[in-house]
């Protein structure tokens, strides 16, 4: 048996690495919980449960996994261990850390305590702070048992970096540079912050970090064709206007789920968050699309509010926290009763009238098509009857004659292809290019078109006979664009059909299907072949079209929002399988999040309700609060921001966070008050160098004994290029624009795409906007350095910047670059170093001089 002392080393060496053990149990509960209970919670595998006590001093099929006080007789440490003959090795995979295993030595040692706490740390009601307490004596609490002495305050050159990159995304400003370090008197740097968080580019900075939260994009995928949504833009000026007003947290999060039901138009933007999707459209049949939905919109409350995974509910009860499949059902029913709206901007009758025109100019496109979609058959028909003629003229056997040239340059581009591209064609390829090989391929083709036409006429009969008999569709769910879900995607696909045999399907599709196949028929061709009569037709038609297209102006401005829906009860999705239905399970909120009460969802949709009940939940404070902190440190204090549940990171400081949280209440829920109480804090401050003796305790500074270095994300680092090169437009607001070399504008205005991520932006580690995310990976690639040496961007920034330095006088230049880059003088070395580049006078110099330092690293970091 180990002595009490090891175990205390193990979580001395947790600690280290940045583990959080707050006991014995629960770093063996936290053990069991991330390693077993995949497999023995409530999946029971061999009838054992690893997820109480009782259960495991119970057993399974193998007997009691548990004999407290004796760990060499407990089944689940011969397991663990893998060195006892005869005991499966568990888990599966990969085998527990040595630590982990000592974790569960020591605590079957010590009788395998188990506090039975039904409710979970983040799930308790925030009490308000203790009188006296501050951010920095909750950390001197965290320090001194550990003997940790913090890092001192950096100097203020740093301090007014760090602090407007982190309030405003942008290198500090030059005039309020100067003025803070010439301010000598008390309370210099509240004056600076006060002056960072007045700013309108304190929004925009933090409008960020919100938007990577709520999967914010401008379009969607069809599974054909991307959706743009013109007006995604207004969702994102809402939110820097909210947290530059300074919106209590509390409504800035009500405002997004039921802002419509709010009684305040300003709020109206905010259901952009539901509004603009995702939307899945025609990627899936329509059950499975609107369940995906719905899916997100669980996740994106839960774990981007919540910071906890209920969507993991979705297919069977969670298997480490205590929400179950019907609660992820009650809670997407609300979604399921919610529809998508688009508001406009305009008045009533000006947006009516422009419907009314859009919907005439879409029934003369309608026309116009079908007209040339029955003319393209009426001409596939025609000419089928010339295959032979074709055939034999493709092959110079025969003179074209009255044959179209397209049709049989066609016909050569389709003989050209391999053999094996041309079914029934074999004889032919092997010599015999003869009128009668000729004429009995065409004869085939006709038969195969033949069958296709009755074949699908006969389909035709079947939809019509399933329409009739199948139930009447109650909901017509549409989504952006005007997409009717149920009508608009593959209608019929589910009916059982018939279909050619697949040898006889691929020659038809080979010559009538394919693009460009010799008979098919688009509309450009179509056009081009028509008879008189019919070209009379066309252009009447076409005339019609593009007078009504022409006239039809631009589409009013609005917004892409939320409203209410038909209230619905979603039925349970046996194993997440929305065609395969259980009982229904009314909206509401889960049991566990409500201290074992169920809270209905009764008004309407549950929209306003679940609004209410989020916006005031305990976890929706500690997330933020957390998330916060992780803005103006790099990490937060609980490591997994949005999993606050049992696999989730204990928090590092618990005491930290338990203040901040009761501090964002108290305050009204107010984000800069609490931001600006963090920036003045000596936490905040701290110099970020390395101290041995701190780091030999907590080498991964979860207990923030100094600050932390942080490379600026892909938006600060392209606007500060801006900011330096003297090219930025500070324009706040309006509509989004491509991401160019020409663009000027902080990035934050660049359009933001579902379907194709701008490269730049996702080299530096930009999220996908199709999830939630809450933090931000950093890797470090050689791409990176490669888009600083070969970007046009850079160069562009570069050439700028040269233009704005360039002096007569090269100590002069290279004093300027510095002030503007670095925001200090450079160093003897440093000035001697860059005199030596700029000898030559070429001019080009002071361009790459300028790339250089653009491309340093000391640009792109943040002490």
């Amino acid at each position: 048996m180990t002595s009490p002392g090891w175990m205390r080393a193990v979580v001395g060496l947790l600690l280290a690495a940045g583990f959080t053990v707050a006991s014995d149990d629960e770093a063996a509960r936290k053990v069991l919980a991330t390693r077993c209970w995949a497999c023995h919670a409530q999946t029971a595998m061999g009838n054992l449960r690893l997820d109480s006590r009782d259960a495991m001093l119970r057993g399974g099929k193998s007997g009691p996994a548990l004999v407290a006080g004796q760990p060499d007789e407990s089944r689940i440490l011969q397991a663990t261990t893998r060195s006892t003959p005869g005991v499966i090795p568990m888990p599966p995979g990969a085998p527990l850390q040595p630590e982990e295993i000592n974790i569960l030595r020591e605590w079957i040692a010590q009788g395998a305590t188990w506090q039975e706490d039904t409710t979970h740390w983040s799930y308790r009601p925030i009490s308000p702070p203790d009188p006296g307490q501050t951010i920095d004596r909750a950390l001197l609490q965290a320090h001194k048992p550990k003997g940790i002495t913090p890092n001192p305050v950096a100097d203020r050159r740093t301090l007014l970096r760090r602090a407007a990159f982190d309030l405003t995304g942008l290198p500090p400003d030059e005039a309020l540079f100067q003025q803070a370090m010439d301010d000598h008197r008390a309370g210099w740097f509240a004056r600076y912050v006060d002056h960072l968080l007045a700013s309108p580019h304190f929004g925009e900075k933090w409008a960020r970090h919100w938007l990577d939260v709520a999967r914010y994009g401008e379009d969607d995928f069809t599974g054909t064709e991307v959706v743009p949504y013109a007006n995604a833009w207004r969702f994102r000026d809402w939110v820097v206007k909210a947290i530059n007003n300074d919106l209590p947290y509390d409504r800035f999060l009500m405002a997004q789920l039921a802002g419509d039901l709010m009684n305040d138009e300003s709020l109206l933007p905010a259901t952009g968050l539901l509004g603009l999707g995702p939307w899945y459209y025609g990627i899936a049949q329509p059950p499975q699309s609107r369940a995906d939905e719905r899916n997100d919109r669980v996740d994106m409350v839960t774990r981007g509010m919540l910071g906890v995974t209920v969507a993991c509910a979705r297919c069977h009860d969670h298997k480490y926290d205590p929400f179950s499949a019907k609660e992820y059902y009650a809670l997407a029913g609300v979604f399921a009763s919610t529809a998508y709206r688009e508001y406009p901007l305009v008045p009533e009758p000006e947006a009516s009238a422009w419907q009314k025109q859009k919907e005439e100019a879409d029934r003369a496109q309608k026309d116009l098509n079908k007209f040339l979609d029955a003319q393209g058959r009426k001409l596939a028909d025609t000419y089928a009857l010339r295959t032979a003629d074709f055939l034999l003229a493709a092959a110079g056997k025969k003179k074209a004659g009255d044959l179209p040239a397209q049709l049989v340059e066609r016909w050569k581009a389709y003989l050209a292809k391999p053999e094996d591209k041309h079914s029934f064609l074999a004889r032919w390829f092997s010599g015999e290019q003869t009128a009668a090989e000729a004429k009995a391929f065409q004869k085939l083709l006709l038969e195969i078109t033949a069958e296709k036409q009755q074949i699908e006429a006969a389909n035709e009969r079947l939809v019509e006979d399933a329409k009739r008999q199948a139930p009447r569709v109650l909901r017509t769910i549409v989504l952006p664009g005007g997409y009717r879900s149920e009508e608009d995607f593959n209608p019929g696909a589910d009916i059982p059909a018939q279909s050619l045999d697949r040898d006889r399907f691929v020659a038809w599709n080979r010559i009538f299907g394919e693009k460009n196949a010799p008979l098919k028929f688009n509309h450009e061709l179509t056009a081009a072949l028509l008879g008189d009569a019919e070209r009379a037709e066309f252009k009447r038609l076409k005339a019609r079209q593009e007078a009504l297209k022409a006239a039809l102006p631009p589409k009013y401005p609005f917004l892409h929002g939320a409203a209410e829906f038909e209230p619905w009860d979603l039925q349970l999705h046996r194993r997440g399988n929305p065609e395969d239905l259980g009982e229904a399970v009314p909206r509401a909120f889960p049991a566990v999040l409500s201290d074992g009460r169920q809270i209905f969802f009764r008004e309407g949709s549950g929209r306003m309700e679940l609004a209410r009940t989020v916006a005031h939940h305990p976890l929706a404070s500690r997330v933020a609060v957390n998330r916060i902190w992780m803005a103006l440190f790099g990490q937060g204090i609980v490591a997994t921001p949005s999993n606050l549940g049992s696999v989730g990171d204990r928090p590092s400081v618990p005491g930290l966070l338990e203040y901040l949280a009761g501090r964002f209440v108290q305050k009204d829920y107010s984000v800069k008050t609490l931001v600006r109480e963090i920036l003045l804090s000596k936490a905040y401050q701290r110099d970020a160098s390395a101290q041995p003796s701190a780091a030999a305790v907590d080498a991964a500074n979860r207990t923030f004994w100094r600050q932390n270095r942080r490379r600026l994300e892909a938006e600060p680092l392209l606007d500060a290029m801006l900011a330096a090169s003297g090219e930025l437009d500070r324009t706040v607001g309006g509509e989004s624009r491509p991401l160019e070399e020409t663009f000027v504008r902080r990035t934050l205005y660049a359009k933001t795409s579902r379907f194709q991520q701008d490269e730049t932006l996702t080299l530096f580690d930009l999220p996908s906007a199709l999830v939630t995310c809450e933090q931000r990976v950093v890797t470090t690639v050689p791409l990176q350095k490669l888009f600083l040496l070969n970007s046009g961007t850079v160069h562009r920034r570069a050439e700028a910047l040269a233009q704005r330095i360039q002096d007569d006088d090269p100590d002069a230049g290279i004093t300027t670059a510095y002030r503007l880059l670095f925001q200090r003088p450079p160093a003897t070395e440093e000035l001697q170093q860059a005199r030596e580049f700029l000898a030559s006078g070429e001019p080009s110099r002071w361009r790459e001089y300028a790339w250089a330092l653009l491309s340093s690293n000391e640009f792109a970091y943040v002490d």
